[in-house]
């Protein structure tokens, strides 16, 4: 019995992960339902394990689940969006500020140079394909390295949490909001890695939350 439960427990965190890439990237929005027999035999497994997955997003506030209906994304709400990057916004820059005060020169030189690939990616056209799903992956890495610079175990799991669900608040949109803004984004990092170098805390936090409002702001406008 022991073991079953741990086969199940397991399968069920390999399909939360599964939806949850799916919820970060926008493969699914809120007009459409999670096709669960689909997934279940991408994964390899029943439904039970899929299902199991959907209902720990749907108390995380990532999913909602129609009875005998189906089960899709949330649509976020302008209220929330905004008490969320409130939060976010705080984190991250206490994040930057720390990093400021305890990175090493390698760490910087990584940061700078994830940070060249964001400026290479937005000299290209807004049409090319995948522009926005790779800035995100470009931008996931560079926040991380902010993170590992800081040397906070235990800061950095609770704001890399919530950089989950900046994504999917930005996955409803990213066309709008990634594509045409990463030369706006590109600076804004800029500026923060500029701080960190110089060991200049105060101007990191200030820099880094200027960059996460301006990020919930350009949500609201594509809500709007």
């Amino acid at each position: 019995m022991t073991l079953k439960n741990s086969r199940r427990g397991g399968l069920a965190e390999r399909a939360y992960d599964h939806l949850k890439q799916m919820l970060v990237t926008g493969i699914v929005t809120d007009q459409q339902w999670f096709p669960i027999d689909e997934i279940a035999a991408e994964l390899d497994t029943s439904r039970q394990p899929v299902m199991d997955a959907l209902r720990r997003l749907s108390i995380e506030g990532f999913v909602e689940i129609v009875p005998q209906v189906g089960c899709r994304p949330r649509r976020p709400q302008i209220n929330e969006i905004r008490d969320f990057f409130r939060l976010f916004a705080e984190g991250e820059a206490i994040i930057a500020e720390l990093a400021a005060e305890r990175a090493d020169p390698n760490v910087v030189l990584t940061l700078r140079l994830i940070s060249a690939q964001i400026g290479a990616l937005s000299q290209q056209p807004d049409e090319v394909s995948g522009r926005s799903d790779l800035y995100r992956s470009l931008n996931r890495q560079l926040h991380a390295e902010m993170r590992r610079a800081a040397h906070s175990p235990a800061l950095a799991e609770i704001v890399e949490s919530l950089g989950d669900r900046s994504d999917f608040y930005i996955a409803c949109f990213k066309d709008k909001v990634f594509a045409p803004n990463l030369k706006i984004a590109h600076a804004e990092h800029e500026e923060i890695i500029e701080a960190i170098a110089a060991g200049n805390g105060r101007k990191a936090r200030g820099a880094m939350k200027k960059h996460i409002t301006a990020t919930e702001q350009r949500l609201e406008e594509s809500l709007r």
